[in-house]
């Protein structure tokens, strides 16, 4: 049996969650089944990334996305319905070749990461998935709130057109999932109870318990070019950060992750590390004593909270973001919803060693049993 997937952005390397979602998809689907990739991509993939997939995947096909004819799209994006996001990614252009490598290919399933990929086969004749991934209409309502004009303007007209289209594009799709309950939940009732929830997992072999130096006492991990990371190394180092220096003034901070952008860099001093691209990002988590996340603005389900907890690193985040694991408060995880709670909670935690290294066990124990791939691989595979 045979699978094409189209994606709006190429898999590898693992820096973005979706990226790691497909990725991990990828990796169980072309156990059972021969799976082609047509990628689309906005920035120049290597080839060496290219022969990485190629070593599990039957074919792979990369679509360049011209940045000109992108802002292009956006420009006269005004006077359309689509979202900005999803016209980012549909070239008219590009549309018919896609098409007609599909055709070709002719796949008993074509598999749609993101509505952002949807204008390209829609209108095909297959038995066709949709992976939503995210309820990204929640995700831009959050941001209303931390935004003035002239971006609330455009993030509450971007708001308005995803509600629409994420409900409108769901009938040209004969299967569809999505991360968590708590996105389900923010789709139209009318459709929502047909959408499966298909969480993310984690490489449990990969992300587990080892021996580190503990050089930090907190990170936080992430794109740190993405705007709600932005935001939470900021809340972190800014808001939470002054409470702790009068408990300690040698407590330190790593912010971990791909492309950080000058806002993160500005925060950098004697106490704040900032790394950038870590070739392993197992050493960000392992080398310090707690993870924190403050994040109120994200959507979906934050794989790094699920790759620290499988590290068995003790993790304090909001209640949003847990809304979407279902850890159990207090026992797998700690959750706090204000500047003076995270600062309450981390002094907690430094203050008894021995709790922080009982929660870390069950947060482990708590993935394995929820979130490990094997688990969640076989509701990826259900949907074929």
């Amino acid at each position: 049996m045979k699978i094409v997937v189209v994606a709006p952005r190429f898999p590898y390397p693992l820096e973005k969650g979706d990226k790691l979602r497909l990725y991990h998809q990828l990796k169980v689907l072309s156990k059972h089944f021969e799976v082609v990739l047509i990628s689309l991509s906005d920035i120049a993939v290597k080839q060496n990334d290219i022969k990485h997939l190629e070593t599990f995947l039957s074919k792979v096909f990369v679509f360049r996305l011209s940045k000109f004819w992108i802002y292009i799209r956006l420009l006269f994006g005004v006077f359309s319905h689509k979202p900005f996001q999803v016209l980012y990614f549909t070239d008219n252009s590009l549309k018919k070749k896609i098409q007609e490598i599909i055709k070709k290919e002719n796949p008993e399933f074509v598999f749609n990461q993101l509505i952002r990929t949807a204008e390209y086969t829609k209108d095909l004749d297959y038995t066709k998935v949709l992976d939503y991934m995210d309820s990204f209409s929640q995700g831009m309502k959050k941001r209303l709130g931390n935004s003035s004009f002239p971006f609330s303007f455009i993030y509450n007209l971007e708001y308005k057109r995803l509600l629409d289209y994420e409900t409108d594009i769901f009938k040209y799709f004969n299967r569809h999932m999505i991360i968590s309950e708590q996105d389900k939940k923010a789709f139209d009732s009318s459709i929502n109870d047909r959408i499966e929830v298909v969480p993310n997992g984690v490489d449990m072999s990969f992300f587990k318990p080892g021996e580190y130096t503990k050089k930090y006492t907190i990170s936080f991990v992430g794109n740190m070019g993405y705007r709600p990371n932005i935001i939470a190394s900021e809340y972190l180092v800014k808001e939470v950060y002054p409470t702790l220096r009068k408990y300690n003034k040698d407590l330190s901070i790593l912010l971990a992750g791909a492309r950080p952008h000058s806002r993160v860099k500005a925060l950098k001093n004697s106490n704040i590390f900032i790394s950038g691209w870590m070739e392993d990002i197992r050493n960000a988590y392992g080398e310090s004593q707690i993870f924190v996340a403050p994040l109120f603005t994200g959507i979906g389900q934050q794989n790094k909270i699920l790759e620290a907890m499988s590290m068995q690193i003790p993790v304090i985040t909001t209640s949003s973001v847990n809304n979407a694991i279902g850890a159990k408060k207090g026992e797998e995880i700690l959750i706090a919803d204000s500047a003076l709670e995270f600062a309450s909670q981390i002094k907690y935690l430094l203050e008894n060693p021995s709790t922080a290294v009982k929660l870390g066990i069950k947060a482990r124990d708590f993935i394995l049993n929820n979130y490990s791939w094997d688990f969640q691989g076989k509701k990826v595979l259900s949907l074929f």
